[in-house]
């Protein structure tokens, strides 16, 4: 893909990746409360590393690791659809950003929460504990993001949701590179 197109809208194969992924994210935290308590009892050896709840976050966080590999493979690949027009210089460099450090902290976060449990690294597992938490405030923002997408009307996040049969939007389709 030259550096002077886009695809007008994401892939379906690019949609599904990013709603599996924000599901498996959930699921994480949702699952996830007893971690600290297992991890610590596995490092007290009181239990063994790998073993339930331990197991389960971590096989879904490599998981996670693996579709965002995926993705970003995607994303340098397929590309993604411009910013509208109408979108200010600054608001466009703050999604960006947003969408680069998603991009880090899911694929560090992952590295950290494995590296902890390997190494029994309580710096890396603290590490990971604080990175979700700078997960949680990249999901509010981006959220935020789309919330106000929404209330614009301006069509960017039905680009994630679903293609717009009023547009005719195709995969093929592209637009000039505006950033």
């Amino acid at each position: 893909m030259s550096d002077t197109a886009r695809p007008a809208v994401y892939s379906s194969t690019q949609m599904f990746a990013h709603w599996l992924i924000a599901f498996l994210i959930l699921f994480q935290f949702a699952s996830g409360g007893g971690m600290e308590q297992a991890f610590d009892a596995a490092m007290e050896g009181v239990a063994p590393m790998l073993s339930g709840a331990v197991f389960v976050h971590a096989f879904f966080g490599l998981t996670i690791f693996v579709l965002m590999l995926w993705r970003l493979g995607m994303r340098l690949s397929h590309g993604t659809p411009p910013p509208p027009e109408t979108e200010p210089e600054k608001l466009q460099y703050l999604s960006r950003g947003t969408h680069y450090a998603f991009y880090a902290v899911l694929i560090g976060m992952p590295l950290a929460g494995l590296g902890a449990v390997l190494l029994r690294s309580g710096l890396l597992a603290t590490a990971h504990a604080w990175t979700s938490k700078l997960l949680i405030l990249l999901a509010a923002m981006h959220i935020a993001g789309a919330l106000w997408h929404l209330t614009k009307r301006d069509g960017v996040v039905h680009r994630m949701i679903r293609r717009d049969p009023a547009t005719n939007d195709t995969v093929d389709e592209v637009v000039p590179d505006r950033t």
